[in-house]
């Protein structure tokens, strides 16, 4: 039995039939179908199950919410529940891939299961094939999942490839058992950790305090105590959801953040802030203040490798959506971004995670269950907590291979959360930066159109740096 982490059971307390809080991970191959992979990967599943628990266990509640939930071994777990095939029709193409990967989003994963799923995509454009997981957040985080398709790719390799064992469940505890536990956790664990965790609070709030005093001028670096602006993406969430993939190449973005004298992560929230300034400029919908957005920061010490959990925090920043020039928009984005990492410098990495642990489970609950019923985020007084959620995940530099063949190219998508109806996630594969862009679809009726804004920003901001390199090259002849 494993107990949840605070963090990892609030993406359990915040699900609701609207905000469905999975992720998926696709790979494309470029090897063929054949009716036998579906076997083969079942076996191979299947001998993973002692290797990788998460994949046999699923959450249990403990009564009154006396603690967070505890993964334990499924009992009636079944192999077949968690493995399926489709296949796209003619032509294949990315659009028909992507209608199917938002179909697989819309559905919420059964919580008397454990909580993934593994889809195989055949009728692909070229004789490729799609893996599609589907894996709850509450499960891993970006780095975690990272280290765990790494882990079962290269495993993906013959059927010697795991040694096979025999697990054997045992009965689900009874609720007196999950009631003791959780008792018994809180005097071994919460109550000795929680005068540390008050003073860490108050010292942190302090410093945050201070520091937001003493930088810059608060009319240029908004920071975040400011309240974002309210768009047409920031409303009650419905269940449907849009999906879209683009694709560029990294040593181009490169080139511009060279040019610019900025990262890959700055030149990456300038095109979104580029696409979506035109997207809300399309729909006259584009506000005088610069949006919001919270950027997932990884809290793991260096080295450390994790296949399950999450150990996730944010720092914040704007996009200056609200400026004409490019280059001061890049800029603008570039600062509030440099303040954004000070913040959570200042504030601790742990300190968010320690918070989580802490807040009752039964008040995120009911947190959760009051914003649902009475639809808060579709008030005209409602003030989102972000506009946009956008995550840069480094992934594999280079392209690798196993059972399925060479793996092309290698997407994620994450959740999106009540009254934020966007979220752009890009992982980086074999020199291409893969941006998977999912929307509500109430919201986002026709996220093709802010895609392709992703490239024509791209195209903006080469042109932006190619003219910058030649002024540097100009006022290098003129001191020679």
């Amino acid at each position: 039995m494993h107990r949840l982490t605070g963090q990892d059971a609030s993406f359990l307390y915040t699900e609701t039939p609207t905000v469905l809080m999975h992720t998926l991970k696709i790979q494309i191959f470029d090897s063929p179908y054949d009716p036998a992979d579906y076997e083969n990967l079942k076996d191979y599943m299947e001998a993973t199950l002692d290797v990788v628990p998460m994949l046999r266990q699923r959450v249990m509640f403990v009564p009154f919410n006396l603690h967070h939930p505890v993964l334990v071994d499924d009992p009636d777990f079944d192999l077949d529940s968690h493995i399926y095939r489709a296949a796209l029709p003619d032509p294949g193409d990315e659009r028909e891939l992507d209608r199917m990967i938002s179909q697989i989003m819309c559905h919420r994963l059964d919580r008397q299961r454990p909580l993934w799923e593994m889809w195989i995509i055949s009728g692909l454009a070229d004789g490729r094939i799609a893996i599609v997981h589907k894996i709850h957040h509450c499960l891993a985080d970006g780095a975690a999942t990272v280290r765990f398709l790494s882990r079962l790719f290269e495993r993906l390799g013959g059927p010697d490839a795991l040694a096979r064992h025999t697990w054997y469940p045992q009965p689900l505890p009874s609720g007196r058992r999950l009631v003791w536990d959780a008792l018994a956790d809180h005097l071994k664990h919460g109550i000795r950790r929680l005068p540390a965790f008050l003073a860490n609070m108050w010292h942190s709030t302090r410093d945050l305090l201070t520091f937001n005093r003493e930088v810059g001028s608060p009319t240029i670096e908004m920071l975040v105590s400011d309240k974002p602006p309210r768009t047409r993406l920031n409303h009650t969430l419905s269940a449907r959801r849009s999906f879209s993939r683009r694709q560029i190449p990294l040593a181009e973005v490169k080139v511009v953040g060279a040019a610019l004298d900025g990262t890959i992560n700055d030149v990456i929230l300038a095109l979104a802030a580029t696409a979506i300034r035109e997207y809300l400029l399309y729909y006259q919908d584009l506000p005088a203040t610069p949006l919001a957005t919270s950027i997932p920061v990884s809290a793991d010490a260096p080295g450390a490798q994790r296949e399950l959990g999450n150990r996730t925090t944010y720092f914040p920043t704007r996009l200056w959506t609200n400026m004409e020039d490019p280059l001061e928009r890049f800029k603008a984005t570039q600062r509030s971004t440099r303040i954004g990492k000070d913040e959570l410098q200042v504030l601790g990495k742990d300190t968010f995670l320690d918070l989580m642990e802490f807040i009752p489970p039964f008040l995120s609950l009911w947190k959760t269950r009051r914003k649902q019923r009475l639809r808060l985020a579709d008030r005209p007084d409602y003030h989102p907590m972000t506009n946009v959620i956008i995550s840069n995940v480094p992934g594999p530099r280079e392209r690798v291979s196993g059972d399925y063949g060479t793996l092309i190219d290698l997407y994620s998508m994450g959740p999106l959360v009540e009254g934020c109806g966007l979220n752009i996630t890009v992982w980086s594969y074999a020199g291409n930066l893969n941006f998977s862009l999912m929307g509500c679809k109430k919201a986002i009726p026709d996220i093709e159109r802010l895609a392709d804004g992703l490239l024509n920003a791209h195209a903006e901001y080469k042109e932006l740096a190619a003219s910058a390199e030649q002024v540097t090259q100009s006022r290098e002849e003129e001191t020679q």
